[in-house]
């Protein structure tokens, strides 16, 4: 029996049984995940509909009259000296507030919807990450299993090979358990990346809402080269620094408000009344003075706000270039570490395992030499596609931590 026949039949069996099975789930690739994430992951929409109650606020704010007009009305009798009369009075009012207070209203709403916009974008970055992560993991376990797969289909040939090496004389059974636990090794291997590919899917569907089965569709590769420039510009956009920013706006509009409490309130109003079967019309003016409640509350806690608004968004975008610049760079050596396997390990792996294959069915290569170059592969292998998932995985991070990921 040739080993290398019996591993491609079997290969090409579980790919048409992976075609059958994918039939009949649902496919993703990357592209699919992140706009399904974006319309269906439940935190995003929730951070949306609380935008949505932001935006109330300015249609409060931007209210010409804040208060209601105000009518009041007093009937009674009048008795005097030999008469008697039924007197009857009727005002309306209006209060009027200074123009700036207006002003300093909307200013401080159109921030608030600002910095809940940028919550949203922040919601929307994290999520997104973590979406494009429980892909490349997906798609790393998809990747890892076909290679076991072929694995196990050469490590169930060469355990065949020694059983009949075995009953023929020319190897001790020693050899064939040592085979035979090399082939429970692959298989355990197997199962244990089907358990990772389970939960990156599970993570998928919970981030996407959905309830069918899944499967995900891609390659892992290696993620064309950036600029730490450009990330570094990019990331000064980061929501988080925009929520901050919009935080100082929200304060310094406080610190307004909180001014035009110094400046008089006016109202005016009319009033008609009947005395003594006399008709009266007036005109009123009221005029408040503020000499106790001058908004000193607004302007000293909007003042302390905005004070450590601004040192945080100071620290935050230090933070953000320091979390840049690491990323770039360990993704850099990520991309080094993905270079060096391509080049230097990947090239001759199918040739030695073509090489070492026959050299054991012919007898030229002992089981024990046989199993040691095996695994040496098979940990190659591995070890490449724990690279590209490394590399996939940190340009993740530098794009969500760059803002270039929303």
């Amino acid at each position: 029996m040739r080993i290398g026949r019996s591993a491609v039949a079997v290969w090409a069996a579980v790919c048409l049984q992976a075609g059958m099975a994918s039939a009949q789930s649902r496919s993703l690739t990357l592209a699919d995940v992140l706009a399904r994430a974006r319309e269906q992951a439940p935190q995003i929409v929730s951070a949306r509909l609380a935008l949505e109650e932001t935006r109330g606020r300015l249609l409060g704010a931007s209210l010409r009259f804040q208060a209601n007009p105000e009518i009041d009305v007093g009937l009674g009798n009048r008795q005097g000296t030999g008469s008697r009369f039924t007197d009857f009075q009727i005002g309306l009012g209006q209060s009027l507030e200074p123009g700036s207070r207006r002003s300093a209203r909307i200013a401080g709403a159109t921030a608030a919807i600002a910095q809940s916009s940028a919550d949203v974008d922040e919601i929307t970055r994290i999520v997104l990450r973590s979406a494009a992560a429980a892909y490349f993991r997906a798609v790393h376990a998809n990747q890892r299993i076909r290679v076991l797969n072929a694995t196990e289909e050469l490590a169930a040939g060469v355990h065949s090979v020694a059983d009949r090496r075995f009953k023929a004389g020319d190897i001790a059974v020693l050899d064939v358990n040592i085979a035979r636990a090399s082939l429970a090794r692959v298989r355990a291997e197997r199962e244990a990346a089907e358990a990772v590919k389970t939960l990156a899917l599970g993570e998928l569907k919970q981030l996407l809402r959905l309830d069918e089965d899944i499967a995900v569709e891609g390659e892992l590769a290696r993620s064309p080269d950036t600029d730490l420039n450009t990330v570094l510009q990019a990331a000064l956009q980061r929501p988080e620094l925009r929520a901050l920013e919009a935080g100082v706006q929200e304060a310094e509009a406080d610190v307004r408000l909180g001014g035009t409490y110094s400046k008089p309130d006016y109202g005016f109003g009319v009033r008609y009344s009947r005395e003594e079967g006399d008709q009266i019309v007036l005109g009123g003016l009221t005029v408040t003075l503020p000499l106790f409640s001058k908004g000193q509350e607004l302007r000293a806690v909007g003042g302390a706000r905005a004070t450590r608004l601004r040192a945080e968004l100071d620290a935050s975008r230090a933070r953000v270039r320091l979390e840049v610049r690491s990323a770039f760079e360990a993704y850099s050596r990520r991309l080094a570490a993905v270079r060096v396997l391509e080049t230097e390990a990947i090239p001759g792996l199918d040739v030695n395992e073509t090489l070492t294959t026959r050299s054991f069915e012919v007898g030229q290569l002992g089981l024990p030499e046989l199993l040691l170059i095996r695994r040496e592969i098979l940990d190659t292998r591995s070890q490449y596609l724990d690279a590209l998932l490394e590399a996939a995985l940190a340009r993740v991070d530098l794009d969500a931590g760059a803002a270039l990921l929303r």
